[in-house]
């Protein structure tokens, strides 16, 4: 007896493989839009314009950078995840890709894990734990050592709840088994103004949010949180160095598209943007923000950064018990 279910199934996955064929050959023919979940101006966003252009001019077409920002990167993740996976909407992502999931569990519209494909990683920028230059701990011992004698007595700001800045505060005192006092502000640059004025006593940032405080001697970087010094900051010693290895985290960039895309198209925009991060206007805009160029920027490279991401932050949100509504 003929299963016509099973006949009728075999000849649709035929269907489907026959038409994803020449549709990948003519990719792309017709514009690409790179989302950026936040508003215009920040650093996700000089990014997605950094290479817009050039991957355009790679592929043979038009990239339009649109912002979706909204709930912390939610709404235009979520945008991106319900998009028809051809290829032609893509995602700039960081950091809050992969810290979202762990604290926001039940507003979640997308499994990041799932839902997204990776295609190139696009660049790194390591975390700095500054101090105020008038605070008794001037090294990150001398820093623990206090933190230690009188818990809960020390305050370390961040950009906000839930942010990069306040994770690692997390992570800093679940590393060095301290308890400091957690500052929000909304916005690291806020954090480290206070910090530099003295109403707080450390604070975790990167360099670019922080290098007009520190050239002026406002604030001084007692450690760095990439695997080796950091060539503009050669005299600061790194997390690792310092015995600290779990604190080497980076601030990342990448882009990724809707899970389901062909791998043809996925291969194909990863090759464009193989030799877009060889473009030397995009290595030195790039660099003008902050950012390295990562030794690695396949999609491969950039899955194994959020699987240890992924992993990284729920384990620091489990262990530090921190909610949100």
């Amino acid at each position: 007896m003929i299963k016509w279910k099973n006949v009728f199934g075999a000849l649709a996955l035929l269907n489907g493989l026959l038409a994803a064929g020449p549709a990948s050959a003519a990719y792309p023919d017709k514009p690409i839009k790179l989302v950026v979940p936040y508003a215009a101006g920040g650093s996700s966003d000089v990014v997605a314009r950094a290479i817009s252009d050039q991957l355009g001019a790679a592929l043979g077409t038009s990239v339009v950078v649109e912002n979706r920002s909204g709930a912390g990167s939610m709404i235009g993740t979520a945008y991106v995840a319900n998009e028809v996976p051809d290829g032609y909407t893509l995602l700039l992502a960081d950091v809050p890709f992969t810290i979202v999931p762990a604290l926001y569990k039940d507003r979640v519209k997308y499994d990041a894990r799932r839902d997204f494909a990776p295609l190139t990683l696009l660049g790194l920028s390591p975390m700095y734990l500054f101090v105020n230059p008038a605070f008794e701990a001037q090294d990150v011992s001398a820093l623990v050592k206090a933190a230690m004698a009188k818990p809960a007595s020390i305050s370390i700001g961040s950009g906000g709840n839930g942010s990069l800045t306040h994770l690692m505060a997390e992570l800093f005192m679940q590393t060095t088994k301290t308890r400091l006092v957690h500052i929000p502000y909304k916005g690291a640059s806020a954090s480290v103004n206070d910090l530099a004025g003295g109403q707080i006593q450390t604070s975790f940032t990167t360099m670019p949010t922080a290098v007009a405080l520190y050239q002026g001697g406002k604030i001084k970087p007692l450690a760095v949180s990439s695997p080796a010094r950091h060539p503009d900051t050669p005299d600061v010693p790194t997390f690792q160095e310092l015995g600290y290895a779990g604190l080497t985290v980076q601030s990342w960039w990448g882009l990724v598209a809707p899970a389901g895309t062909p791998k043809a198209v996925q291969d194909k925009i990863s090759a464009a943007m193989t030799k877009v991060m060889q473009s030397e206007p995009v290595k030195q805009r790039l660099s003008s923000v902050g950012m390295s160029l990562p030794p690695d920027t396949s999609a491969t490279a950039l899955q194994t950064l959020l699987d240890q991401d992924f992993a990284r932050w729920a384990d620091v949100v489990q262990r530090g018990n921190i909610t949100f509504e």
